[in-house]
């Protein structure tokens, strides 16, 4: 089976290059505070520094590994930062699906496809709003097409009383 070819959008890079500088920007900050009132050595400079190459590399390499997919068995995804997981979600297994946009999202016009099973959800992160709700109503269409079987009708029984 071959690596699944969609990716996510390129804004992605950008979302996820805020959260780094949100949390490592914090981290600083918390550094300064220790360095100021304790009056110990510079520990603010270790987030500052992990923090800025982690803003340079994490959101490229992510994005970069980031792959997802709709085939015949189910849906392909393919992720991870520095070790990559694949998953494959039967289509027997999705129970539904929906969208969700959180505040970077919104901001970027971005939106979350979740597919939930009974063992959990998986999800296809930062995918343009438009896209992301095409995704979800095709999914939901597999899903159910997939799952749907013969009407079986019942039989009456006659029943003497």
């Amino acid at each position: 089976m071959s690596a699944p070819s969609r990716r996510l959008s390129p804004v992605a890079r950008r979302v996820w290059l805020l959260q780094q500088v949100l949390f490592w920007g914090a981290l600083t900050i918390a550094g300064i505070v220790v360095t100021i009132t304790a009056g110990v050595g510079p520990w603010f400079l270790i987030p500052l520094v992990v923090g800025i190459a982690a803003g340079i590399g994490v959101p490229r390499l992510r994005w970069a590994r980031w792959r997802w997919d709709i085939g015949d068995e189910g849906i392909d995804i393919q992720h991870g930062t520095v070790a990559i997981r694949r998953t494959l979600v039967p289509w027997i297994r999705v129970q539904h699906v929906d969208t969700r946009r959180g505040i970077f999202e919104q901001v970027f016009s971005l939106s979350t496809v979740v597919v939930h099973t009974a063992a959990g959800s998986h999800t296809i992160p930062l995918l343009p709003a438009q896209q992301a709700d095409e995704l979800r109503t095709r999914i939901a269409g597999l899903a159910r097409t997939e799952d749907a079987e013969p009407a079986v009708e019942d039989e009456q029984v006659d029943v003497e009383t």
